[in-house]
């Protein structure tokens, strides 16, 4: 048998014997550029391009002036061309490409849908196997498909971290990140260049940290197409740039604060201050801890329309109808301070100042707080009583202070326990003396409703659903600090955080890690998670 690289390297037309014929490997991307039927009419065939720009042709010749045709459309577009001749029988045979293609086509649409569906756990395996035919995918396909599983997994944030020869994709799961496939550095730089064009920055910069954004469209497994916004960011990093890609879902605001696990104390206290007409709310945590959620689902109650809402944010992570947003841009000079003067010329009812963290920004929301508006901000403390003293130490008048200040929210978030795979267990000798210990200060501020302690606990075990981990989604734990005019005292006289405690305390003030017994005991999640979080 003749050998096909030898005949391919040959600028004279050649007859394939039927050994020839049977030995094309063919490239089924090419075979598509003619449809079957027509290949089956014209008895002509499209089935390789080298790399020197030649496209390999297989006919009859039975319709030569469908090949000059062809040939003449291939010369228009620069490509070279190598024909090939056969039998009218072994071409017919040969057609039996086309059914592998059709095969090959309907598999690939099945896989497609099976990842349109795909959710939790499955969306990871499937990632995995994706990735194992990353070479048969277009790049930017193949990037694209991979970032729509990893939102699909509920991922709050995809990480591509390169090391010294290898790029690691990571995806935080309910705030921990796991590793889910391992990508060569060299290999890895054209699907970069492809998140880089869709995200909008410039591709040939890499010493530089640069911001970018880009949709997809997800599908749910209802078959429900929605919109996926995605920040992204690349910073330089060892052997290529670190890119991490945060995804931003507009259908998954939380409009209940039930939804958020405010219990019925939490909730009408939220509830008696957000329907005020002025004074400051804060928000405090670390970030990744549903600040953002908590802010937007006030908004979404206020949000009536007789009402004039402003925000600053930055970034505006999530367009909400009937509210007036303003994108913070450092580059332009145009800042929060710069922002939040305006904003007060514009007659607003309620004001979102996204971060307070300067003396000026605090300064001016708590004049807008005195001078009839509703001011929410945030603030990065380690409790809602650790806010004061903040502000305090920025060097706001603490006798202004206290009368703007109307409530500080302090929250974390922690993994909730599959409900699928969890177990009860004795608790140990610690973990009694700490449940009874907080229940007991708790009976002691007399907390209404607390739940009961049978010295069993749960754990998790782990499954499917849930990944092996034992945990599935996350719920918030709580602390709520309302300024009382006995703590506005404290605030004027400059008291510390103990003495703010103390008094806090006699107006059914539980703290973060109590709320999180009350959550443990509730069967919601467990004190190891409890302990890993605060």
């Amino acid at each position: 048998m003749r050998n096909l690289y030898y005949m391919a390297t040959q600028l004279i037309n050649t007859i394939l014997e039927v050994t020839d014929v049977q030995a094309i490997q063919v490239d089924f991307s090419r075979l598509k550029k003619i449809s079957h039927e027509d290949a089956e009419k014209m008895q002509i065939i499209m089935y390789y391009k080298d790399d020197n720009n030649y496209v390999y042709i297989l006919t009859t010749n039975n319709h030569p002036d469908d090949v000059n045709k062809l040939l003449k459309q291939l010369d228009a577009k620069g490509l070279k061309n190598k024909v090939f001749y056969t039998s009218v029988e072994w071409f017919t045979e040969w057609l039996k490409r086309y059914d592998i293609l059709e095969e090959n086509e309907k598999q690939a649409a099945e896989e497609h849908e099976e990842r349109q569906k795909a959710e939790w756990d499955s969306a990871i395996t499937l990632m995995k196997n994706f990735f194992e035919k990353r070479e048969s995918q277009d790049p930017g396909e193949f990037i694209l498909e991979m970032v729509r599983l990893g939102f699909q997994s509920w991922a709050s944030d995809m990480h591509f971290q390169p090391e010294w020869k290898q790029v690691m994709l990571r995806l935080r799961l309910d705030g921990i990140l796991q590793d889910v496939v391992q990508f060569d550095v060299q290999d890895f730089w054209k699907y970069l260049q492809k998140l880089k064009f869709i995200s909008w920055v410039k591709m040939n910069i890499d010493y530089l940290p640069q911001d970018g954004r880009f949709s997809f469209e997800a599908t749910n497994p209802e078959w429900t197409q929605k919109k996926v916004d995605a920040r992204v960011n690349f910073m330089p990093g060892m052997a290529t740039e670190s890119t991490v890609i945060r995804f931003l879902d507009s259908t998954k605001w939380i409009s209940t604060f039930e939804e958020i696990w405010f219990t019925n104390h939490n909730y009408e206290l939220l509830n008696k201050y957000i329907n005020k007409t002025t004074g400051i709310i804060i928000v405090t945590g670390p970030t990744g801890s549903w600040k953002t959620t908590t802010l937007y689902s006030i908004l979404n109650a206020l949000n009536t329309g007789k009402n004039k809402i402003i925000t600053l944010e930055d970034p505006i992570e999530y367009e909400m109808p009937g509210i007036q947003q303003s994108q913070i841009n450092y580059s332009k000079d145009y800042d929060y301070e710069t922002g939040l003067k305006a904003i007060l010329r514009h007659d607003p009812d309620i004001i979102l100042v996204w971060e307070t963290r300067s003396k000026e920004t605090a300064d001016i929301a708590v004049n807008a707080a005195l001078t009839g508006h509703l001011v929410f901000t945030t603030l990065h403390t380690n409790s809602a009583i650790a806010t004061v003293p903040r502000l305090l130490s920025m060097w706001v008048e603490p006798y202004l202070l206290a009368p703007a200040v109307q409530l500080i929210l302090g929250q974390r978030l922690v993994r909730k326990v599959c409900p699928h795979c969890w177990a009860k267990r004795p608790a140990t000798y610690a973990e009694q003396a700490e449940i009874e210990q907080a229940l007991k200060k708790m009976e002691m501020l007399n907390i209404p409703n607390l739940p009961t302690f049978d010295w069993t606990i749960i754990e998790p075990n782990g499954c499917a659903e849930c990944n092996e981990t034992g945990y599935k989604s996350r719920i918030a734990i709580l602390e709520m600090l309302e300024i009382t005019e006995d703590i506005r005292k404290l605030i004027v006289d400059w008291e510390t955080e103990w003495a703010i405690l103390n008094k806090a305390r006699e107006n059914w003030f539980i703290t973060l890690s109590e709320d999180g017994i009350i959550k443990v005991l509730n069967w919601e999640t467990t004190i190891d998670e409890l302990h890993r979080v605060l």
